[in-house]
């Protein structure tokens, strides 16, 4: 076989014969040159090369003597305004041009002084399934006896004898290093600690928001300081170990320094309250470690200029109080016989604005939510 190509791709009539092979046949063209590569080798003939006698013989020209030197040039895609070329780029949506700027380094270029960006980004990965979306695009890549399934927009399922994650992150690291990438909303739950995912991440990682869920706190805490501090306006990390270190791991880092918004499921003390004085609006899950000062709460919080609200709360297992308890530490008027709801207000000293406190007790949750109300 490696004999006859070597006899065709020194002979211009037997390649032209075999192009004329392939256009008689009446296949796409591209699956004709994939064809016409694999017999006559790789380099034997550009595609461009290719398509015009595929196309001559095509309409019945079949002379193989034709004489191309009086054509015009070609014009290749790199030759076009670049206002036609900003136009197509426009055209395509984020994933596609990652597609583009592997082409050649003048596309990259292109395509890379415009910074990509999304809406969403959803990774989701867990043992034997890796799973991630842009915006309205879902890809998936699963591990399976043959090696692993993967899954891409428009595409028929395609399946290889590679890792899961391996085979995954070829489609998924290009687009998460692009440069200067751009989410609104990113949110990563990575459950399984392997090596595919220890850069998973560009520094700086340019996202408003991060919803984060990881196999331990290290791990979340390592993904968070991938963003960009200051741009980074809301955050989520929810963590099946709640220890108070864990809690100050995370108040020390300058992306949770910076951010506006915060939702952990770790759990909140009056101390480290203080911590979240710069904050809008919180949620965290209330100390089952010890006593807590309601009222000593509610003074912290009625000194923070930039809340807004906040929302505490268990699982009622979690806890060894109850809403009439709550309720009369911070001198709410508590009616007599079963409770599930009351609200109570709280003039904030020296100002107009008060904090309306809603505490409520369901069959599984108890919950105390904070408003400022100006």
């Amino acid at each position: 076989m490696e004999q006859l190509s070597t006899v065709i791709n020194n002979n211009d009539r037997s390649m032209k014969t075999c192009i004329l092979y392939e256009a008689l046949k009446k296949k796409p063209i591209f699956s004709s040159y994939r064809h016409f590569c694999k017999l006559v080798g790789q380099d034997a003939m550009e595609y461009p090369d290719f398509e015009f006698w595929y196309y001559r013989f095509l309409h019945k020209q079949h002379d193989f003597d034709y004489d191309r030197s009086a054509d015009p040039t070609p014009k290749t895609i790199m030759e076009m305004p670049v206002s036609l070329m900003y136009k197509i780029t426009e055209n395509l949506d984020q994933v596609e041009r990652t597609y583009l700027r592997s082409m050649n380094k003048p596309l990259k270029d292109m395509v890379d002084s415009r910074p990509p960006s999304f809406d969403v980004i959803d990774i989701t990965a867990y043992d034997k399934y890796l799973g991630w979306e842009f915006d309205d695009k879902f890809f998936s890549c699963e591990q399976k006896d043959y090696g692993c399934l993967l899954k891409i927009p428009n595409f028929p399922p395609i399946k290889s004898d590679e890792f899961y994650l391996k085979k995954g992150m070829e489609y998924l690291s290009p687009v998460l290093k692009m440069p200067n990438i751009q989410v609104n909303h990113l949110s990563l739950h990575i459950m399984t600690e392997n090596e595919h995912f220890n850069d998973l991440l560009p520094v700086p990682f340019h996202a408003k928001s991060v919803s984060i869920t990881a196999f331990n706190i290290n791990k979340s805490l390592e993904l968070l300081s991938a963003m960009n501090p200051g741009e980074l306006e809301s955050i989520k990390i929810t963590t099946g170990t709640v220890t108070r270190e864990n809690l100050s791991k995370l108040c020390e880092t300058e992306q949770f320094k910076q951010a506006i918004h915060v939702q952990t499921s770790m759990s909140l003390n009056e101390d480290r309250l203080l911590r979240f004085s710069h904050l809008r609006t919180f949620k965290c899950a209330i100390d089952r470690f010890g006593p807590m000062d309601f009222q000593r709460i509610r003074d912290i919080i009625s000194t923070f200029e930039q809340f807004e609200s906040c929302e505490l709360g268990n699982p009622r297992i979690l806890i060894y109080f109850d809403i009439r308890t709550v309720a009369e530490s911070l001198g709410a008027e508590v009616p007599f016989g079963p409770l599930q709801i009351i609200t109570h207000r709280y003039q904030i000293p020296e100002s107009n604005a008060f904090l309306e406190f809603k505490i409520e007790e369901e069959e599984y949750w108890f919950s105390i939510k904070i408003v400022k109300i100006r």
